[in-house]
């Protein structure tokens, strides 16, 4: 009876050493804490040729460097992070650069604006424009940002969101007015994700005026925001680099420091997917000609697709196990010697 209840000791003590390992595995799950809304936001910025270097040393994966047309392209080539972005004002246009440079970008933006740079067909029917460029988008691998005019986005913002990737808010012309500013990007925001609640959201603002005041105004609207868009000229280079410093300090020292900048291009694997999710990695896709109709055509026929912490290195785990294990023998070793003295007593 002894000898029996010794054993059954030995089995509970044993199997009491085992959940150390199970926990460890538990703890590498751990994350350290995000830091505050904006200094997590990514950005957007349009592109000179003086900040090309500037956006290689701080850019973030998910960050997004911009041209404004796509005769500027070649500023591009030399960004080594994050994703790049040429507007375009028309689907014509859109198409056109697709068949002959479209391995040198990975966002189109358009921008749907009344006035003669767009085509007045797509002015008059904006949600059926918007759907071709998303399909042009998915059939080339990819994203669709549109950054339209107030009165685009207030008419058919929740009717052109489930075909958008990035949805950029227009407020340069209005960033000192924060009332204004207020009443027109939280009641958009609202309505944009309840129609597609995976989109990405950005507040277009432009550089000028004061930085930290400007970022103070961000900082009310961050939780209805993804990004900030940041429209830049030559003369106003140091004051862009301000304000995306600026941006990144609040809240930066819990933020995990960026890997650093590689050599080559890294690949684009931060913002969402044409099919909407919540930032996915999507894979690189080599360009497939796009549609061939003309923009007019494909307008009046319309498209076919549908809308779319703390970390145990390996070395303490190694030592964890390793005291597990010593503590296992050396409580067996107890065990046994206790089973042989009860043996001679009997």
């Amino acid at each position: 009876m002894r000898n029996r209840l010794l054993v059954l000791l030995a089995a509970a003590l044993l199997s009491a050493c085992v959940p150390v390992a199970a926990m460890s595995g538990a703890a590498l799950q751990a994350t350290p804490e995000a830091g505050s809304a904006l200094a997590n936001l990514w950005i957007d910025v349009s592109m000179g040729q003086p900040l090309v270097e500037w956006f290689n040393q701080v850019a973030r994966p998910d960050d997004i460097a911009r041209v404004e047309h796509p005769s500027l392209v070649d500023t591009l080539e030399p960004i080594q992070n994050g994703h790049k972005l040429v507007v375009f004002k028309s689907i014509r246009d859109a198409q056109r650069a697709i068949s002959v440079m479209g391995d040198r970008f990975d966002v189109i933006g358009y921008n749907l604006e009344a006035g003669p740079a767009t085509p007045p067909d797509e002015q008059a029917r904006p949600v059926e424009a918007v759907r071709f460029m998303h399909e042009l988008a998915q059939q080339n691998g990819k994203l669709l940002a549109i950054g339209p005019d107030r009165n685009f986005a207030l008419t058919y913002g929740a009717e052109i969101a489930p075909f958008v990737d990035i949805f950029v808010i227009q407020i340069q012309r209005i960033q000192t007015e924060p009332d204004i500013v207020h009443a027109y990007v939280l009641p958009l925001a609202e309505e944009l994700r309840r129609a597609n609640p995976d989109i990405q959201i950005s507040a277009q603002v432009r550089t000028e005026g004061d930085v930290v005041a400007l970022v103070d105004m961000l900082e009310t609207l961050s939780g209805a925001l993804d990004g900030v868009s940041i429209l830049t000229s030559p003369e106003t280079t140091d004051v862009a680099e301000a304000l995306v410093a600026e941006l990144r300090s609040r809240g930066a020292a819990d933020i995990p420091t960026p890997s650093p900048t590689p050599e080559t291009p890294a690949p684009t694997e931060m913002l969402p997917s044409p099919s909407p999710t919540k930032n996915p990695s999507p894979a690189t896709v080599t360009p497939t000609p796009g549609p061939t109709a003309t923009a007019s055509q494909a307008i009046a026929s319309g498209p076919s697709a549908t809308p779319p912490g703390s970390t145990i290195t390996q070395g303490s785990s190694v030592a964890l196990l390793a005291g597990t294990l010593l503590i296992g023998a050396g409580s067996g070793a107890l065990l046994v010697a206790l089973i042989v003295r009860a043996n001679r007593r009997s």
